[in-house]
């Protein structure tokens, strides 16, 4: 059985990019740049990676291994009102 983390997150100890920092307020505001750039970049890849299913017809989806249904659940993590055309 594991303990329940019960102390806030700005004062542990964590690492990014395999720099440990002692707190939240320890990291150096460029890095909080630079994380924010990473992942504001990675959803926007995700997106994208989205819409380019979102234009695959059924025997591609069946060639990747996705029912259609499947790939509307995910595509419609981006694009809440999707609807693919049958």
């Amino acid at each position: 059985m594991g303990t329940i983390g019960t102390i806030p997150f700005r004062f542990r100890p964590f690492t990014i990019a395999g720099v440990r920092y002692d707190t939240a307020s320890a990291v150096p505001f460029r890095v909080w740049g630079r994380v924010l750039v990473a992942m504001i970049v990675a959803k926007y890849e995700k997106r994208r990676t989205r819409i380019h299913l979102s234009k695959l017809g059924v025997e591609e989806l069946r060639d990747i291994g996705l029912t259609p249904d499947q790939a509307d659940s995910e595509i419609r993590k981006s694009l809440p009102f999707f609807e693919r055309s049958r």
